[in-house]
């Protein structure tokens, strides 16, 4: 009986996480190489050619590490040469999950494998570790079921942060009525957190990629754009959105510029999407901890469907709906309830047109924001931002285990 209920044993060439892949988001602007990052990571090459994502799109694919990743990111037992490592690197800023794992690793002796029979040396939720077979040197790492999310270009005024079902259908004209004799307008139904419904961008995201270009825009911007934009304040200051400099010490928001323009610096956008990002999750915190009390229901079922009918044919007047205060999220990364974490992605850092000042406003804005950072060119190996990427989720998930998921 005990052999019937035995886990089966971890092959090197079988994904552990067959059945809950890493799904990461990809934001960002336009030309700011988002699709080509994810094609040069799923097939290995990419176009020049710009060819603008209209819609979201999710490739599902196996995620081999190579060697260099193996030695470098995900080999959990060398935590000094890991560190070691990425601390001397220019083009990397760790997250803190990731470096204080590290630091705490670095003076530990390491384990050693409990079964010398075994090639086994460590695995975790995501990847298992192997030791080197007799024909290679260095040590193997599972493959990796991934899923990477293409998106749109991330437009301010054609965003929503967050709704409680996603529903892709057409309206007709019994519905329009007067609208429906009008040309349809461009409109974004993609957005960035869904509760439930055929949505890609729902609360099982695992991890956001935001991806701005270290190329500055060639292209002033025009008097209407100069006229028709936006000040979104969060403090006192209110002057407009320059570089990294409209955050306070702690990384809070001070003012951000909403251009009406769609083509606005893909560095720019990144607080922008910050912004719509944490109040999608702390839209989306607040809805589960009310439906985890009972607070909401499913407006789709029989009882509800009934209860409002018997309430229209109630001459009392409705009651009028209080403003509901949105919970803020936990921020404590151990925290099982804590939003998904962020890695900025910096590209064409090898261009000769690259801003030296542009990648370092992308180092200063992730430790404001407390996230990773990594400058890479497509012309090289671009592996190390999703390698960093599944190692900040394989110590987020070995310091939420021993908490209880509360909403």
């Amino acid at each position: 009986m005990k052999a019937l209920l035995k886990k089966p044993s971890l092959q090197p060439n079988q994904p552990v996480n067959d059945k809950d892949p890493v799904r990461l988001a990809f934001l960002g602007g336009p030309k700011c190489g988002k699709s080509a990052l994810i094609s040069k990571l799923t097939s290995g090459n990419f176009s020049d050619t710009y060819y603008p994502s209209r819609s979201t799109l999710p490739i599902l694919f196996e995620y081999t590490p190579s060697p260099k990743q193996i030695e470098n990111v995900l080999d959990p037992t060398a935590p000094n040469r890991t560190l070691d490592r990425a601390t001397r690197a220019d083009n990397v800023v760790l997250s803190p999950v990731i470096y204080k794992a590290l630091v705490k690793d670095y003076s530990k002796t390491p384990a050693s494998v409990s079964d010398p029979d075994s090639d086994l040396i460590s695995s975790n939720e995501i990847y298992a570790t192997f030791k080197p077979s007799s024909n290679q040197g260095h040590k193997n790492v599972t493959p990796i079921l991934t899923e990477l999310i293409d998106t749109p270009s991330f437009n301010p005024n054609q965003i929503v942060p967050f709704l409680e079902a996603s529903l892709y259908i057409k309206l007709d004209r019994d519905v329009l009525h007067n609208l429906a004799d009008e040309p349809r307008r461009p409109v974004n139904t993609n957005p960035l957190l869904v509760a439930s419904g055929a949505g890609e961008m729902n609360g099982d995201v695992d991890g956001y990629f935001f991806v701005y270009t270290a190329v500055p825009s060639l292209d002033p911007p025009g008097y209407e754009e100069s006229m028709q934009q936006e000040v979104v304040r969060d403090g006192p200051d209110i002057s407009p959105y320059s570089s990294s400099e409209s955050y306070n010490e702690n990384g809070t928001l001070k003012s951000v510029t909403m251009h009406r323009n769609s083509q606005a610096k893909s560095f720019n956008l990144l607080p922008i999407m910050k912004e719509a990002l944490d109040e999608a999750w702390r839209e989306y915190y607040t809805y589960k901890t009310r439906w985890y009390h009972g607070e909401e229901g499913d407006v789709f079922s029989l009882k509800s469907a009934l209860k409002n009918m018997l309430s229209e044919k109630s001459e009392a007047p409705p009651a009028p709906v209080p403003k509901l205060k949105l919970l803020e999220t936990p921020v404590d990364p151990a925290d099982p309830a804590s939003p998904p974490p962020i890695w900025i992605v910096c590209t064409h850092k090898n261009s000769p047109l690259a801003s030296p000042k542009l990648i370092a406003d992308g180092k200063r804005l992730a430790k404001l924001w407390k996230c990773g950072f990594v400058a890479l060119d497509l012309t090289d190996d671009i592996e190390d931002s999703l390698a960093w990427m599944i190692r900040d989720l394989v110590e987020r998930k070995k310091i939420q285990k021993n908490k209880k998921r509360k909403y």
